[in-house]
């Protein structure tokens, strides 16, 4: 069981590792994050929808936005 979950925590870095290193994504995502903050600094609600397992994070991260802001 031990390899097995340091074979998933190293999956998880490697995939970020490969986002951190794609710059076109990391502009995309930086694009995005001033994209929500002007909005919500203009007083506009931001829209999160999904089906299924879309669902969930999508209600997530409205949570987590809507909780710490």
């Amino acid at each position: 069981m031990n390899e097995q979950i340091k074979q998933i925590i190293g999956d998880s870095i490697a995939v970020k590792q490969q986002l951190l290193s794609d710059e076109t994504m990391m502009t995309k995502i930086n694009s995005i994050s001033d994209l929500i903050v002007d909005a919500f600094r203009a007083g506009k609600k931001i829209l999160f929808c999904g089906n299924g397992g879309s669902a969930a994070d999508a209600q997530h991260l409205s949570a987590e936005l809507s909780g710490r802001f």
